[in-house]
């Protein structure tokens, strides 16, 4: 059975963040121990992200404050900066402003300078960490047109389009009592939503079921995307993993607090030193197993720089060993029964005693 694993973008346009590693990390894991048992693939287009308002408003706000700047010498932490002092001081870009933006990235899949810098430096930090850069950059047309969309919605009784009454287009599940959830605002402009979906619906049918990956604060979004996903007939689970903590506090990016705890930072602060497989064990052990999945701790160097010690232990006693028939087994009891992985419980096998050591390499090899 095919799964077509769908997560939430990260808008180019910060640094990344602790709980940005976590949810790149636990979703590389989960792709991984996953195939173990059916095939999969991970849907990854830039441009429902990048035509969203949070990018294009700061795109529009770097054009009209800080027209050129040499963002190709800037560092992570310096375009944050920005990022933040859009959203205390800049104005929110009227539509035809947006809607100018949207049409070049939409048909010129245009990236603005900053954001160019942003994902080369979130490049790096993924091929440090084992995961594929090549997520960050793909960018092509979408599927299908915005009123193709609409049109299937409608057919499906999940639409609410207000428009010739100067209304805007809702997202109707009205039936299950959800309420109703903005597509395109009065303004003509289109969410985020809106745009996911008229990349997913032409790719999940060529899969056997979609796993749709987001953080908790936008649960209800993809509670709602899972339904219609359902309702058109397309077998949908859903993954949501909480944020993680920095200093006590659960923070947008665009509220700062991120500064000393950025991806780079921790890799040169805490993991100086380690070695390749030391760095890529030490943070899927830390982010993944040591913080707790649905209540995480606080982010620390010192639990990072423990996990990377534990690492440090963990590869120097490996040997790589063929799975027994024994061995899995134990793999398929890591399975739930919707097909995820129990991540908490396959990491936890790297330091049971009991467990043969063909099922210690089948986890070892998904980490790496």
């Amino acid at each position: 059975m095919s799964t077509l694993y769908a997560p939430v973008g990260i808008t180019p346009t910060k640094p990344l963040t602790p709980s940005h590693l976590k949810g790149a990390l636990l979703l590389d894991f989960m792709r991984r121990f996953e195939g173990l048992f059916a095939p999969g693939a991970i849907w990854h287009n830039r441009r429902p992200w990048d035509i969203s308002l949070q990018t294009i408003r700061f795109w529009d706000y770097l054009d009209r404050e800080h027209a050129g700047l040499d963002f190709d010498a800037m560092s992570e932490g310096q375009i944050g900066a920005l990022y933040v002092e859009c959203h205390r001081s800049g104005a929110l870009p009227d539509a035809e402003r947006i809607a100018v933006y949207a049409r070049r990235i939409e048909d010129e899949g245009f990236v603005h300078a900053a954001s160019r810098r942003i994902l080369a430096l979130w490049g790096e930090v993924f091929v440090t960490l084992g995961l594929a850069p090549d997520a960050l950059f793909h960018s092509v047309p979408f599927g299908l047109g915005q009123e193709a969309v609409l049109d299937r919605l409608r057919a499906h009784d999940l639409l609410l389009d207000q428009r010739r009454f100067g209304g805007g287009v809702y997202l109707d599940l009205t039936d299950e009592g959800r309420p109703l959830r903005v597509l395109i605002s009065e303004q003509g402009l289109p969410n985020y939503l809106l745009a996911i979906l008229r990349d997913l619906l032409e790719h999940a049918p060529q899969h056997d079921q979609i796993c749709l990956y987001h953080d908790a604060s936008i649960e209800r979004d993809y509670e709602s995307l899972t339904r219609v996903l359902q309702r058109f007939g397309l077998p949908c689970r859903r993954v949501g993993f909480s944020r993680v903590p920095v200093e006590g506090l659960v923070l947008s990016a665009k509220q700062g607090g991120w500064e000393q705890y950025t991806g780079a930072r921790l890799l040169e602060r805490v993991a100086g030193g380690a070695s390749r497989d030391e760095i890529r064990l030490g943070f899927r052990l830390y982010f993944l197993h040591a913080l707790g999945l649905r209540h995480p701790a606080s982010y620390s160097d010192a639990g990072l720089g423990e996990c990377l010690e534990r690492a440090r232990r963990l590869l120097a006693v490996h040997e790589p060993a063929p799975p027994t028939a024994v061995d899995r087994t134990a793999l398929e009891k890591l399975m739930k029964r919707d097909g995820s992985a129990n991540v908490y419980g396959a990491l936890s096998v790297l330091e049971q005693k009991k467990a043969g050591p063909g099922l210690r390499h089948a986890v070892m090899q998904c980490l790496l």
